[in-house]
């Protein structure tokens, strides 16, 4: 959703004047205000990354400015620029993530949640934005034309609606209970770099109805991420550390819902690369769309097994 300069130690970010169901970029005002709540918000977890909001100015001789005189066209995020080698989608890749690594990030997370805000949250609404994110899904991976598994896309679907059904009220138990917070929204491997101090970035800035969260819905998310680049363990590390940091701790059947519910989700973005055409490997993005597929199965049979043995 935006456009990323790279210079120096800076990075730059131009957000794209799109609109979509939980957003809309399609005015300079919006683009500005959501610069600006990006910046906010992600000083949260990055204090020292995010620098400022710089305006791309028309100066008189019509040429373009960044933080000039003239008038504002366009706004941009200015951040300092992280090392690569430190994301942790590279640690992945290359197999140097540790258990310090995971103990850290928790540690960081856990003081996040325990001291962020802890918003109103009416359950219902949550329900029906968790329904209307499975709704969205449902209606793009039903689209045919490409070469993905869509036998295996209509049984997790189909799985995933009894599985949400028996998720409301555990859901609603947690958030009645307090447990909800403002997340960070997108916690992925690729916007965790750990350098020091530990830094999380890149969060969901545009709508905080989908940053409200259950801290361990987050975790799973991270979890899930982590067992695409192939660390299949790691979700449970985290979920276990967390457990043990928040003295918190969620029904299995819970947890895996959460997890099958994102991988549907980034299954759904995967499928939108193919359908709006923006893929140029169509093969890539069908593969993706396969394996977060592949992972919310594991997830529903995961969860199905431990409600059939609690029920026993």
């Amino acid at each position: 959703m935006s456009f990323v300069f790279l210079h120096d130690d800076r990075v730059y970010k131009l957000k794209k004047p799109v609109t979509g169901p939980f957003m809309n970029f399609s005015t300079l005002a919006a683009r500005e205000v959501n610069c600006r709540e990006e910046v906010r918000l992600n000083r949260r977890l990055a204090p020292d990354t995010y620098l400022s909001v710089l305006p791309v100015t028309l100066q008189a001789d019509g040429s373009l400015c960044l933080d000039g005189s003239g008038k504002a066209v366009e706004w941009l995020v200015e951040m300092r620029r992280l090392p690569d080698k430190l994301m942790l989608d590279r640690l992945l890749e290359t197999g140097a993530v540790t258990p310090g690594h995971m103990t850290r990030l928790v540690d960081r997370l856990a003081n996040f949640y325990r001291t962020g805000a802890r918003p109103a949250i009416d359950p219902r609404d949550h329900l029906r934005t968790l329904e209307c994110q499975k709704d969205i899904t449902r209606e793009t991976l039903r689209h045919e034309g490409f070469d993905v598994d869509h036998r295996a896309i209509a049984h997790v679907l189909n799985d995933l609606d009894c599985a949400f059904y028996a998720a409301q009220n555990a859901i609603v138990q947690r958030i009645e209970s307090g447990h909800y917070v403002e997340g960070h929204g997108d916690l992925r491997p690729e916007h965790i770099c750990f350098c020091d101090p530990l830094v999380i970035f890149d969060c969901l800035e545009f709508n905080p109805r989908l940053r409200f969260i259950d801290p361990f819905d987050e975790v799973a998310f991270l979890g899930m991420e982590c067992a695409f680049s192939g660390a299949t363990g790691a979700g449970e590390t985290i979920r276990s550390l967390l457990q043990h940091a928040l003295a918190d701790q969620i029904p299995d059947s819970l947890w895996f819902f959460y997890v099958a519910f994102r991988a549907t989700l980034r299954a759904r973005m995967s499928y939108s690369h193919l359908i709006d055409g923006s893929a140029k490997e169509t093969s890539v993005w069908e593969q993706k769309t396969d394996r977060y597929v592949g992972l919310a199965q594991a997830a529903l049979y995961s969860g199905f097994s431990m409600g059939s043995k609690m029920a026993r």
